[in-house]
């Protein structure tokens, strides 16, 4: 690891152990020692330093009076601004210094949200003090400065003497790689991706007809997809309540079970079932139909085959986290089962009766042992996997995301939707404290292997 120092050009002037490789008029100088050069194999008369999306030519000049792991640069010598005496990792390709990685992590739609005690609970949850020789802000859309490709945000610098740490402001050119915590407006990631030449991840919203539409294509993960409809016409309901006799009715934008109805045939007429466990039957589709026109908003819903998936009359479903690693390969982090509370049509905190690891889960409700368990989450995951590798190739650039699933009573897997904006309640629940910093560590890793560290 290297740290960059600063120092005025009239105290660099006036010592005697600075002599020049090579100058050129108007650029600017590095100074590095005879024994860095050497480590480095650099023979070149200049160097490129590269910091993030910035890239600036120098002339290097010899000091000796610096540590071979010290970089000397003049202040305000230069438009651009990277940490000083701050340790950071150093890539060396042929005359390229390339100082990193340096993420950035978008966390909020205004700067003012950002106090201190909030920066301090992401210093801990993304376990900064183990990120060792990363550079790591913390940035709000409104920082983000389009014109002269500029971030505002924060980060921590550690004094490593006295053990402890404290938040610095500063204005960075764009970084190597930005992680994207909530969503931003469409101009603003799409300039982004082109200054970190794709180096955004979790990038686009989906809708969940969106991911249908995405997924369904492609065989090898299509029969694990309950078939879902756009709902338009009363044939649309029909069609479906036809193949399946049970389905749910959801918005296309939705989250934490909101706006979610379950119809279902019965002896007695069709039913509809709400979130809050309320439920009406009427005699024909028709009446169905008027009922929903008066209850539904103003939105895209879909149609999506009911999976049979109850247990002792509570519904049950899996959520299964994956992300990339260093490897830049897809992995599932963990399982969790969640029941629903009786006769509860979702499975969200709210309407929660039990939660356990997915093999656990599977142990109570199917009644297998610890082997057939394993097994059974071990093909869900495979098959899961394959969902993550089409997601990327089709809706965009993924890192980190988690898939609701539910496993049939013939084990079969049938996933339901994707979430790249999800919650860690149910882990913070279970007190699943390692599963939990894996969640939170894993992406700046892979943020890392993106930016070529």
């Amino acid at each position: 690891m290297i740290k960059v120092i600063y120092t005025s050009s009239k105290k660099r002037k006036s010592t005697n152990k600075v002599w020049t490789i090579s100058g050129e008029e108007g650029l600017p100088i590095v100074y590095l020692t005879n024994t860095f050069l050497k480590k480095y194999n650099i023979k070149s008369r200049f160097i490129f330093i590269k910091f993030g999306s910035w890239l600036q030519k120098f002339s290097v000049y010899i000091d000796n009076s610096l540590s071979e792991n010290e970089i000397g640069l003049i202040k305000n010598n230069h438009s651009f601004n990277i940490p000083g005496n701050l340790f950071l990792n150093l890539k060396v390709e042929r005359d390229v210094l390339h100082i990193g990685p340096y993420i950035g992590l978008i966390v909020k739609k205004k700067m003012e949200r950002l106090s201190v005690d909030t920066l301090n609970h992401y210093k801990m949850l993304y376990r900064l003090h183990e990120m060792k020789g990363y550079h790591i802000i913390f940035c709000c859309i409104d920082s983000i400065d389009l014109m002269n490709k500029e971030i505002t945000g924060f980060y921590c610098m550690p004094n490593e003497k006295e053990n402890t740490s404290r938040w610095v402001k500063g204005t960075f050119p764009f970084p190597d790689c930005v992680f994207k915590k909530i969503r931003i407006p469409e101009k603003i990631e799409l300039e982004l991706r082109k200054s970190t030449d794709e180096r955004l991840f979790n990038t686009n919203f989906f809708t969940k007809f969106e991911f249908w539409e995405a997924c369904s294509k492609h065989k090898e993960v299509r029969s694990i997809l309950p078939e879902t409809k756009r709902f338009r016409l009363i044939g649309d309901l029909r069609e479906m309540l036809y193949k399946f006799g049970t389905v749910y009715l959801k918005p296309a934008k939705g989250m934490q079970g909101n706006g979610i109805f379950v119809i279902k045939e019965e002896q007695d007429g069709i039913s509809i079932i709400n979130k809050r466990k309320d439920k009406k039957t009427f005699p024909s589709l028709f009446e169905v139909m008027e009922e929903l026109k008066k209850i539904l908003p103003n939105k895209i819903y879909l149609l999506q085959q009911g999976i049979p998936s109850v247990y002792r009359n509570k519904h049950f479903d899996f959520r299964l986290y994956f992300q990339k690693d260093a490897q830049k390969n897809w992995v599932c982090q963990g399982t969790i089962g969640r029941v629903a509370q009786e006769n509860s049509i979702v499975t969200n905190l709210d309407h929660l009766a039990h939660i356990a690891t997915g093999e656990k889960a599977l142990q109570i409700i199917y009644k297998v042992d610890d082997e057939q368990a394993r097994r059974i989450i071990n093909r869900t995951i495979k098959a899961c996997k394959a969902i993550c590798q089409i997601l990327d190739y089709n809706l965009g650039h993924f890192g980190d995301i988690a898939l609701d699933v539910i496993i049939d009573q013939d084990f079969k897997p049938w996933v339901l939707e994707v979430n790249n904006l999800y919650g860690k309640k149910s882990l913070y629940i279970m007190k699943n404290e390692e599963l939990i910093s894996t969640l939170y560590k894993t992406p700046l890793t892979y943020a890392a292997a993106l930016s070529g560290f």
